[in-house]
């Protein structure tokens, strides 16, 4: 391995689905504005070259010298501390790192490496929304999105490009990134940057120091919300309601409730559509993230 000094990296992370793509888009193409490959296009089928994912299956490769396919779980575990000295030493991208790993330990192995890393962003979505996004991209139905929001300790297993990845359950991996409060974290709610996108990339491009303007903040903004087709669109902040039951939404929160108390997700109109009190709600969701403790080994694909 490359002997130079590591480039501390900075994380995008996120339970799926919650505006990582958007972000990194972003960033994609505030770097244009700072001489990152001046003469090539900011473009999304780029974004795994320029801001890399730390599960991709040529790290393994050229890291182990095995595909991930041909590893074990434990194995998989034990390399991700070397994926990512390797990006930071050798990798010609930006240092911007995307993960859905829940920040804590993977068979007894850090699954962040923090000698290598500088500070993180981590984007959080409410859960009512994510379950019938779960449901239409995986051509599920919503019980089986809801079970895998779920789901303690959940691994998004290995494929052809992509090594197996833990992902937790959406509050475990919330709770993962948000609980310790460490310097050089900085915690983004989705629905924010869709009301203000200007504002909070902006608050992005300020965290990871990124030497440009609010012209050209604005500017790689209207770029990013443009290729994903939010462009000049407001957010549905209920749009939920039309995507599940009742019994549905109740059940989530019965889950979540905890977490999305803290991020104001438990609002007095999610309750009464539910039919619970906050009080039961949070109770319920205290139980059963001790339930959650304890060591679960579930498989599946989202």
């Amino acid at each position: 391995m490359s002997q130079k000094p590591a480039t501390p990296l900075f994380w995008i992370a996120s339970y799926p689905h919650s505006g990582d793509q958007l972000v990194r888009s972003f960033l994609q193409h505030l770097a244009k504005n700072f001489g990152y490959r001046p003469q090539e296009p900011a473009a999304i089928e780029l974004l795994d070259r320029d801001l890399p994912w730390d599960v991709l299956a040529h790290f393994y490769e050229t890291v182990i010298g095995t595909h991930p396919r041909d590893m074990s779980e434990e194995e998989i575990a034990a390399a991700r501390p070397k994926i990512h000295e390797y990006i930071s030493k050798t990798y010609p991208g930006i240092p911007v790192v995307k993960t859905h790993a829940p920040r804590g330990e993977f068979y007894g192995v850090p699954s962040i490496n923090f000698d290598v890393s500088v500070g993180s962003v981590y984007l959080i979505r409410n859960p009512l929304m994510l379950a019938p996004i779960f449901a239409m991209a995986g051509k599920k139905d919503v019980v089986t999105a809801l079970k895998l929001l779920a789901t303690s300790e959940f691994r998004q297993p290995t494929s052809d490009t992509h090594a197996l990845e833990p992902w937790g359950s959406w509050s475990q991996n919330v709770a993962s990134w948000t609980n310790a409060d460490l310097d050089g974290d900085l915690l983004i709610r989705f629905e924010d940057i869709a009301a203000d996108p200007h504002g909070q990339l902006g608050r992005i491009a300020n965290h990871l120091k990124m030497p440009v303007n609010d012209k050209q903040i604005a500017a790689a903004a209207d770029a990013a919300l443009a290729v994903h087709g939010m462009a000049g669109k407001k957010p549905q902040s209920d749009a939920w309601k039309g995507a599940m039951t009742k019994d549905q939404v109740r059940a989530l929160l019965e889950v979540h409730a905890r977490q999305m108390s803290r991020f104001g997700y438990l609002t007095n109109d999610v309750l009464n559509y539910a039919g619970l009190t906050r009080e039961v709600a949070l109770n319920s969701a205290a139980k059963f993230e001790e339930l959650a403790r304890m060591p679960v080994v579930p498989v599946g694909h989202a």
